[in-house]
């Protein structure tokens, strides 16, 4: 049953970025942002009315308001990046946040930069330029791409804090609940600038309604799922299976807006993929490939 949440949580993450795309025909950024939360919170709000028959917000906990202000800046970012790009713009944000949490690890705690660590970083990065590049001429790449890839780079260390909230939060607290506070609180801080940046176009829009509503239960299930499928199944396996989603996403921008996918991204993704499994190898295991590449290499 783990195998199947991982894949629907999967699934669901690689149609963020058409569904943000269509659903900015409609209304702007910090409205998909909102909706993001919002409907989030509502869908958790029915699993824990069914689960415990009662609602409770964890409002107190610092790490809460962690994971809040970083999944906020995550969703923001991300969403105006989206908007301003192309639909598949958004599967630069899970290396990036590997790096980050990888610099924070050994930054402030102190964690040993292994070989096999190092290696995923720079694969990570090399997959990151190759399907931002896309093949482009060099002033065009920085003049199309800089800015977008700027606020991914933002969306993704938005992202990251808000994986050591959950690291933290998790120890004390269930899935549901942390997921549900965290979501709800955003939604309230998200909703701050609407009126100030409300953008609403004259032409009502079935499918940009629908996408909104469909992030939101992509936000709310997706956490769910995913959190009881590495319940189920190895992590590493889990952190593999549910990478598939940077593949699902390059395919559906190409099949429902024919954003161009040439062999510099495709080359791009496989590269980041192997990074992203690298780096999300579980200690034990990597110290122990480690040690075998040092003694290969005296």
């Amino acid at each position: 049953m783990g195998y199947i949440y991982l894949v629907i949580a999967s699934l669901m993450w690689s149609f963020v970025g058409i569904l943000v795309k269509t659903a900015s025909s409609m209304v702007d950024s910090s409205v998909i942002t909102l909706c993001r939360f919002f409907f989030g919170a509502v869908l958790l709000a029915c699993f824990l009315l069914i689960k415990e028959k009662r609602l409770r917000v964890f409002w107190r906990d610092k790490w809460i308001w962690v994971g809040v202000i970083g999944k906020s800046g995550n969703y923001i970012f991300e969403n105006i990046a989206i908007t301003m790009g192309f639909a598949y713009g958004n599967v630069v944000v899970w290396p990036v946040q590997a790096i980050f949490l990888t610099a924070v690890s050994v930054l402030f705690f102190q964690e040993k930069m292994y070989f096999r660590k190092a290696l995923a970083v720079m694969l990570c990065i090399a997959g990151v330029i190759l399907i931002s590049w896309r093949g482009l001429p060099i002033k065009q790449f920085w003049g199309a791409n800089l800015i977008p890839l700027g606020l991914f780079a933002i969306a993704a260390i938005g992202a990251g804090i808000h994986v050591i909230s959950q690291k933290k939060l998790v120890q004390n607290m269930d899935s549901l609940h942390m997921n549900f506070s965290v979501f709800l609180l955003s939604s309230m801080l998200t909703a701050v600038p609407v009126p100030f940046t409300l953008k609403v176009s004259s032409h009502a829009n079935i499918l940009a309604v629908c996408s909104l509503v469909g992030l939101g239960i992509i936000t709310g299930a997706s956490f769910y799922l995913y959190a009881e499928a590495l319940k189920r199944i190895p992590f590493l396996i889990a952190v593999t299976i549910s990478n598939i989603s940077v593949i699902f996403t390059l395919i559906w921008a190409w099949l429902f807006f024919h954003e161009v996918i040439n062999m510099y991204m495709i080359a791009g993704a496989a590269i980041m993929l192997v990074g992203l499994i690298l780096i999300n190898i579980p200690k034990d295991l990597a110290k122990k490939e480690d040690k075998i590449y040092e003694e290969a290499s005296n």
